[in-house]
């Protein structure tokens, strides 16, 4: 049988993970809007656009994405907090 104590823990790591992920989701949506200017810069001059499609997409969903990480974290967290 797991108590109550073990199931904090495992919400407070669940919770760590989830602060380290967005962390590194916040580090590739830089380095993705980095490498979306650097592509349009370097394409200025450039008869074809040099940024592949799916770069935009993938920049529009970020805040998405990192919404729904939030919400997660605060979900377990409060469901920590009332245990």
């Amino acid at each position: 049988m797991t108590s109550v104590a073990e199931v904090k823990v495992a919400l407070e790591l669940s919770c760590e993970h989830l602060r380290d992920a967005y962390r590194s989701v916040r580090e590739a949506q830089k380095d993705l809007e980095a490498a979306v200017d650097l592509l349009l810069e370097a394409g200025a001059n450039h008869p074809e656009s040099l940024l592949p499609a799916g770069f935009a997409a993938a920049k529009d969903r970020f805040p998405d994405q990192l919404a729904l990480m939030v919400n997660s974290l605060e979900l377990v967290q409060r469901l920590a907090v009332e245990l």
